[in-house]
């Protein structure tokens, strides 16, 4: 059974658990772990840690896979054993810091193209090369707004080299404190934030809805202080 060292740079909701994913330590590119179910959604016994936390963005965890299983929209899956996943440091040191910059994509597409979905029969016809990307966006901006169902849900709004992305939110970290505020747009400054800082976005390829797969931004990181945080 393989055992890969990897920093995790997304968690977030999926359906009524988590997707989680990072960057191999070794170089090896991205994995999502997944489960056995047919959606491979991610419970809470699968990402609890030996120490009883749960697994955290910017962790450096050990985690036992079995076999990749890849899909048409996610070709970074990897179905998860049993055993514990280990924490091997939080929040990751700036020793792997060259591993997020080599990483990084600077556009202006995402995934393929410019837009804020990919149909199903489109990644059926063409697989996705990738389905997770690490991103530093330009004039970013959140959107606190109402769905079609009166829910509300949180977007992130920024341009990428010369494209303009609108993007929903799912990291629940962020998500849960945005949904707090009033509706309406919140800039950098006005979250406590300077103008000048640059966030480092991690960007995946969502579970098929309705026909199309969603792309999402999945965690939020700054560098602060000399070390990466966690929006």
């Amino acid at each position: 059974m393989p055992v890969f060292e990897v920093i995790c740079l997304a968690n977030s909701r999926k359906l009524s658990g988590r997707c989680i994913a990072g960057l191999r330590t070794d170089g090896g590119g991205w994995i999502r772990p997944v489960s056995e179910s047919p959606d491979g959604t991610l419970f809470q016994g699968h990402y609890i840690l030996k120490d009883g936390s749960e697994a955290q963005v910017l962790d450096v965890l050990k985690i036992d896979l079995l076999r990749p299983r890849p899909d048409p929209y996610q070709p970074e899956n990897w179905v998860i054993g049993n055993n514990f996943w280990k924490l091997v440091e939080r929040p990751a040191s700036l020793k792997y810091q060259h591993i997020f910059h080599s990483y990084i994509i600077a556009g202006p597409t995402l995934f393929g193209d410019q837009f804020d979905r990919i149909s199903v029969k489109s990644l059926n016809k063409n697989p996705a090369q990738a389905s997770l990307a690490l991103v530093i966006p330009d004039n970013i901006e959140w959107v606190v707004k109402r769905n079609v169902k009166g829910k509300r849900q949180i977007r992130a709004l920024f341009n990428l080299s010369d494209a303009f992305y609108d993007l929903g939110v799912t990291g629940p970290l962020l998500e849960q404190y945005l949904k707090s505020l009033p509706l309406g747009n919140y800039s950098l400054k006005s979250i406590g934030l300077r103008e000048t800082d640059r966030p480092l976005l991690t960007i995946s390829l969502g579970e098929p809805f309705q026909g199309d797969c969603y792309k999402l931004v999945t965690s939020t990181l700054l560098f602060k202080g000399k070390k990466w945080c966690h929006l």
